[in-house]
């Protein structure tokens, strides 16, 4: 086995597109942004990373307060490059700054459209402003207030299916920015006598009400539960700390918010968390949560693969060694979440995608240690490296879709089958994503040995690739547009860019969308059954015919220091990926049978009733059937390692639309993660 032209092709391919991909998504996220202002820059707001919020029925530190309510304002995008809590507190202290000031995200593409086409006829848009705007997709409150959009809007939030959803979060950002709103949410001051299950009290309100009774604050401080003197010195320092800020005076905000934090701080120390935890918390949100972690794993990818192919020693330590450092930074990035919310990070889709990788590292590395000695050792390291990077990366590139803010488990979750029936599933999710990239290198060979052998013309070995690549990509286009035909439009589709760079117009464009996605669809469909027929009377045309249906076990169990790990002679490339995919196809059908039958026992304890037909369930029983399937098909087929693979690929495809589409296109019990 060796590496090749093609090898190097797709590699390179998959990375420069992930890189332009997460280019063009920091170019949308920094079009037009500026850079932080000096009082912006020398504000220091470390005091408060010691400051709890009481918000969503949990404690929190500031910062992941911040964090969570300016998602809801600007989504995943930054105003003036300035960080979260800079921008709450000056929306808090300086409200008009932002009335002109692009801040609210409109995540929707059809009602971001309409709405800078009735801006752009009301001449509220010069042309060549739409194009910045449409890229970054935030507008300021004075669009929004626009007499014309107000009315747009109105309209649209009559389209329950389409367009109501995104109008509610316009509206919502609207009134979150309110300093009345920020100031409300921000309760920082403990209930009286260190009272754990009583709500707290908003310094904001605190201060509204202390200016209306400045000559006797002894009732204000009764009713919150605070001494007298010591509520003079949070309104003095809140007092001072609004005028600084307005100011723009950086030396005493930062005088005043260490001032504040040690007031706060002092009033119940019993009833406040731990300033380590809230610490540790503040520093996970300002390094974006961990999920750079992405690129530790992708640098480990490249020597893992040489490993695999080249099978030098050098090149698998230098892999496992960086795999090893990006699995411990993964643990980290888990058990700071684990530690700060007091629970174990599976609850809802971030949460589920970031452990479902994690999960597959553990395995990986137990795999690692077990097939040591055997020809499988490097494949199972270099699949969760696989696995983990797309994984994290996805939740990097989408943090607006993958929300890594920390909330309380919804009261129907708590239950110990919480921690059982959701960790056996996302991390049999895992190892079907380890089963997959074993699958792939298998299938990578078998095109490699008929390219070399002459057994099909080069050109339709190069289709069958290519046609796999169409078929994924239009074939989620397709699905998409039949279960949510009001929220994707073909038209809207990039294939209409990409049709108007060719000449087209843009009517034209977006009339020929659909019609050239449901085309490539039909035609790599057609190639690849017409190759798996081919596949089927042909059979087992290379030499390497793979191993019987317990290969795979006796494999890793036979391997030794000295002994052939398939006890009479040594494996070639495409038994060894046909072993490995084994190993983890089996552990697959084992873990997502239990979870599916620890599911049922939940449910039955939920809900009393163990089925019931909810989209996810039925999904999972069609993942658990094509493994039935598979198991069950490699004791009659003759070339059991190519048909291995496809079902492992299937397999995984539709574990994928399970955890996707279910999740974020068709409702259901199990939406929530």
């Amino acid at each position: 086995m060796r590496i090749r032209l093609i090898d190097v092709l797709v590699f390179g391919g998959l990375i420069a597109a992930g890189g332009l991909y997460g280019m063009k998504r920091r170019a949308e996220a920094s079009a037009g942004a500026s850079a932080p202002s000096e009082f912006a820059r020398a504000v220091d707001l470390s005091p408060l990373h010691e400051v709890a919020v009481q918000a969503d029925g949990r404690l929190r530190s500031f910062e992941s307060h911040a964090a969570a309510y300016t998602r809801y304002i600007s989504g995943p995008r930054t105003i003036d490059g300035q960080s979260q809590g800079f921008t709450y507190l000056d929306m808090l202290f300086r409200p008009e700054r932002y009335s002109a000031c692009e801040t609210v995200y409109v995540k929707n593409k059809l009602v971001l459209a309409q709405i800078l086409d009735v801006l752009e006829q009301h001449g509220s848009v010069a042309p060549g402003e739409r194009e910045a705007l449409q890229t970054r997709k935030l507008l300021s409150p004075k669009h929004l207030s626009d007499g014309a959009v107000r009315s747009l809007l109105a309209s649209l939030s009559a389209d329950l299916v389409r367009t109501a959803r995104p109008v509610q979060d316009i509206n919502t950002a609207l009134a979150i920015m309110r300093p009345d709103v920020l100031g409300g949410e921000l309760r920082i001051l403990p209930a009286a006598q260190g009272a754990t299950d009583r709500p707290w009290s908003s310094l904001w309100d605190v201060v509204e009400q202390a200016s209306t009774q400045a000559a006797d604050l002894s009732p204000l401080a009764k009713a919150v539960g605070v001494e007298v003197d010591k509520l003079q010195e949070l309104v003095v320092a809140w007092t001072g700390l609004a005028t600084a800020w307005r100011t723009e005076k950086a030396d005493e905000v930062n005088k005043e918010l260490t001032r504040l934090a040690s007031a706060v701080r002092s009033l119940s120390p019993e009833a406040y968390p731990d300033a380590r935890r809230l610490a540790w918390e503040s520093w996970y949100f300002r390094l974006n949560s961990m999920t750079w972690v992405w690129l530790v794993y992708l640098l480990s990818v490249i020597p893992l693969l040489v490993a695999v192919i080249n099978r030098w020693e050098g090149a698998r330590k230098l892999g496992l060694a960086i795999f090893g450092i990006a699995f411990l930074l993964q643990t980290a990035s888990v058990g700071i979440r684990w530690y700060v919310s007091g629970r174990w990070p599976n609850a809802n889709m971030f949460e589920a995608v970031t452990t479902s990788a994690w999960f597959g590292g553990v395995l990986a590395l137990v795999l690692e240690f077990v097939a040591r000695r055997s020809a499988m050792k490097n494949l199972f390291a270099l699949g969760s490296a696989v696995v983990s990077m797309a994984a994290l990366m996805s939740v990097y590139l989408m943090p607006a879709t993958l929300d890594s803010s920390l909330n309380n488990i919804m009261p129907a979750l708590h239950d110990i089958w919480l921690y059982i029936h959701t960790n056996v599933i996302i991390w049999s999710y895992a190892v079907i994503g380890l089963a997959a990239v074993t699958a792939l290198l298998f299938l990578r060979q078998r095109w490699c040995a008929l390219w070399d052998g002459g057994e099909a013309s080069k050109l339709r070995l190069l289709l069958t690739p290519a046609a796999l690549a169409a078929l994924n990509v239009t074939g989620w286009q397709v699905l998409l547009a039949i279960l949510n035909p009001q929220g994707y439009d073909l038209r809207r589709s990039f294939w209409a860019g990409m049709l108007e760079r060719c000449g087209f117009s843009a009517a034209t464009s977006a009339e020929l969308a659909p019609w050239v996605v449901v085309g490539l669809f039909g035609v790599s469909a057609t190639i690849l059954v017409f190759e798996l027929l081919d596949a089927r009377t042909r059979g087992a045309v290379v030499k390497d015919n793979e191993l019987g249906y317990f290969g795979a076990p006796s494999a890793l169990l036979a391997s030794g220091p000295k002994a052939n790990t398939f006890l009479k002679s040594a494996p070639s490339a495409a038994q060894v990926f046909d072993a490995a995919t084994m190993v983890t196809l089996q552990l697959a059908f084992i873990m997502l049978w239990a979870g599916i039958v620890m599911g049922a026992i939940w449910a039955d304890h939920s809900w009393g009733r163990p089925w019931g037909w909810d989209p996810k369930e039925v999904f999972a029983l069609n993942t658990f059937i094509i493994f039935l399937v598979l198991v069950h098909v490699r004791l009659k087929v003759r070339d059991k390692g190519f048909w291995t693979a496809v079902l492992a690929i299937f397999g995984f495809e539709t574990m994928m639309f399970n955890w996707i589409v279910i999740n974020f296109i068709i409702s259901g019990l199990h939406s929530y993660a």
